[in-house]
């Protein structure tokens, strides 16, 4: 027990007596107030009698036991006074206190509550906010913060803050999850060599096209439909696709609901933007303190000599580079934990500072504007906040089924053992010097002739910055484009093989798309003319094949990601024996845990300016853009970006770039997934009796993944 904490009991004992002295848990209370509110105890002790005065006299009665119900309530007075004293300060710009001489210091707010009814009073928290479409300007080096949700506040002067009741500042180690999918690291996974969870496969067939070769027809293109690379090639390639004639052999089930993602964007209000970037914090906290173990999580503008935990959202100011250092940066705190407030980073040398959940070898993390962080550290009235460690966040768990399921979806009626094949493209369909859809002919004729199980195709269809849509140099509109180009080459796959799946998700670039906001809505199959067996899905989206759960989204996150990610070195807080020290770099996946990490298809906040106009993102509707729910077994990012498969954190990871580049050939992705073996699955249901056993699904290990060229 520390010297502060004996004293601050001492004084609870000599004002509330017995009650305190008797109690632990009633002790315990009163020192979480203290601390959370900034307060003395004979503060606390006059605050609890104004609290019994303003009660009727039946209730005061009953109030005046001082008990663990007594005090809950008392908190939630205290937090409603600290938030209206907040709310006024913020709307008068003074910080005064109403009621107080300008020449007594005043005390902030921390605990403040979000609810409906406070919308109004926070209206102003986002002026200055950028719109994505609007026209790029001059940066200046001295401007605020880039963006934010919340004015910035300088900390309270002298307040005082210990992280816990015991004055402990060790960092706790990562709570054991119910299910083995909750490290890191998938221990429960075997490591194959060569270090696979991190590295690209190699590729195979020829490198990339000569400038002479960028100007011949694409019926011309050197080397079509030649293989890149393959993941797990130890698996074998699947000969036969769906039998010639018979019906679909997968099943598609999404919990998507139209009615949420055909909102009206250009509606957005400043309050309703700042609730869910809020919301979005708040969550995050919630993640990490359940992974890590952390039982409170403090106020980073408290001024104290203790380590503490806070969670925020990662701001960057605009630059004369565009891009952000480690010495710009400012942490922004949630309503709750810190009132919205804004206080600068700062991070300890790099052989003092301490990353903790990252991937075995990589000594560092990456930060990015919006990024949601968990920092430990203090604030020792400097006007920053020191970094000493940074708490990654721990991957999702991973999706499960029962034994029983498994045998039925993979050794049923419909695939009998046989892996579920699938190919994904992504657009632009087209080379910038037709309208012609050349590939997209050349990948019609190889689903016809392999007919795989799933066809997935991701937009553009239309792309609005094709040079003949941006010039006009067109004679049809672009609904008819897509009817004649689009439309018609799927209803001659779905005559040459009835068994294929066909889904399409949209783009924001697509110019036949009525809903030009991320998240996106999905596309109209009557006004396109559509053939009925084709499936539209929203952007982005999840959904499952069977048990396997896909998700994907057609904005270029990892190209953003790449852009605007800086990176700080830092040493493992935990190193792993068998690396013997060994530095692991892999830049590409160091992106994707950015996303599977921070549970979100598009995490950034705000777009850097010279996409938003390709983005448009509509901040209120960030629920949309979540991956919530278990972690996905395959995910589809296309990008402009080297096409790649990666397998990051037990999830198979997909690049298949584009299938038209401006004036070459591009690329597409085939993929097979394997039965798990029937016998163990037979011995699972043998084994469980009437409880049926769940299993992982393991696609990472039995799913080959083939990257083509078209």
């Amino acid at each position: 027990m520390s010297e502060s904490e004996g004293t601050l009991r001492k004084e609870l004992g000599d004002h509330f007596h017995q009650a305190v002295l008797e109690h632990p848990d009633v002790m315990v209370e009163c020192l979480s107030i203290l601390r959370l509110y900034n307060l003395a105890p004979a503060d606390l002790f006059f605050k609890y009698e104004a609290f019994l005065m303003s009660r009727p006299s039946g209730l005061r009665a009953k109030l005046g036991n001082l008990s663990l119900d007594t005090l809950r309530e008392l908190r939630s007075e205290i937090q409603r006074e600290q938030q209206a004293i907040a709310v006024a300060a913020m709307a008068g710009g003074t910080g005064a206190t109403p009621g107080r001489s300008n020449d007594q210091p005043s005390k902030q707010a921390v605990g403040m509550r979000k609810g409906k009814g406070n919308m109004a009073d926070i209206g102003g928290f986002l002026e200055g906010l950028s719109t994505p479409s609007r026209p790029t300007k001059s940066r200046t080096t001295n401007s605020g913060a880039r963006s934010s949700t919340h004015p910035t506040h300088d900390p309270p002067a002298g307040s005082s803050f210990s992280p816990s009741v015991t004055g402990t500042t060790s960092t706790p180690y990562r709570a054991s999850p119910a299910v083995p999918a909750a490290s890191s690291y998938r221990p429960d996974a075997p490591k194959p060599t060569n270090n696979a969870f991190l590295e690209t496969p190699s590729g195979k067939g020829t490198h990339g096209l000569t400038p002479s070769q960028l100007t011949q027809p694409f019926d011309l293109r050197p080397q079509p439909h030649s293989l890149v690379e393959t993941l797990n090639s130890q698996l074998p390639k699947v000969r036969e696709g769906v039998p010639s004639g018979s019906k679909p052999r997968v099943v598609l089930s999404s919990t998507a609901d139209p009615k949420q993602w055909n909102y009206r964007y250009m509606f957005e209000k400043i309050s309703q933007r700042s609730e869910a970037l809020d919301d979005s914090i708040d969550d995050y906290a919630e993640n990490i303190k359940d992974a890590y173990g952390i039982s409170e999580l403090g106020d980073p503008h408290f001024v104290s000599e203790e380590s503490i935990y806070t969670v925020g959202r990662i701001l960057s100011p605009p630059t004369d580079t565009s891009k952000a250092t480690t010495t710009s940066l400012f942490l922004e705190s949630s309503r709750l934990l810190g009132a919205g407030k804004r206080i600068a980073l700062r991070f300890a040398p790099a052989h003092n500072l301490k990353v903790r959940g990252g991937a075995p070898g990589v000594k560092g993390f990456g930060l990015f504007p919006g990024c949601l962080a968990c920092v430990k550290g203090r604030n020792g009235g400097g006007g920053a906040f020191v970094v000493e460690e940074v708490l990654l966040p721990a991957p999702s768990a991973l999706a499960q089924s029962s034994a029983s399921e498994l045998l039925d979806f993979q050794y049923g009626d419909k695939l009998k053992g046989q892996p579920i094949s699938m190919m994904t493209a992504a657009g632009p369909y087209t080379l910038e010097d037709d309208l012609s859809y050349a590939p997209l002919s050349a990948l019609a004729e190889v689903v016809s002739r392999e007919r795989p199980d799933v066809l997935l195709l991701l937009g553009p269809f239309v792309d609005s910055q094709h040079p003949f849509i941006v010039s006009g140099a067109i004679t049809q509109t672009p609904n008819d484009i897509f009817r004649d180009q689009v439309s018609r080459r799927l209803q001659n796959i779905l005559d040459a093989s009835p068994g294929t799946v066909i889904i399409l998700v949209p783009s924001v670039r697509d110019v036949i798309s009525r809903h030009m906001a991320f998240p996106q809505s999905m596309l109209d199959k009557e006004v396109l003319g559509l053939p009925k067996r084709v499936k539209v899905l929203p952007n982005p989206c999840t959904f499952s094949i069977n048990e396997v759960i896909v998700a994907l989204s057609s904005v270029d996150i990892l190209f953003h990601l790449r852009r605007e990610e800086l990176y700080q070195r830092a040493e493992e807080a935990e190193p792993d024996p068998e690396m013997k020290g060994t530095e692991v770099k892999d830049a590409m996946a160091n992106l994707l845990r950015h996303v599977l990490g921070q549970r979100s298809f598009y995490p950034i906040f705000p777009p850097p300016e010279t996409s938003a106009a390709d983005l448009n993102l509509d901040v209120t509707h960030y629920p949309l853009l979540k991956m919530d729910g278990p972690a996905p077994d395959v995910l589809i990012l296309p990008s402009k970006l080297k096409h790649f498969s990666k397998i990051v954190d037990s999830t198979l990871v997909i690049n298949p770039a584009y299938l038209a580049r401006p004036h070459t050939a591009g690329t597409f992705a085939k993929v097979y997934i394997h039965p798990i073996p029937k016998p163990e699955l037979e011995h699972a249901i043998s084994s469980a009796g009437e409880l049926d056993e769940f299993r992982d699904h393991q696609v990472w290990d039995r799913a080959r993944s083939e990257v083509w060229r078209i």
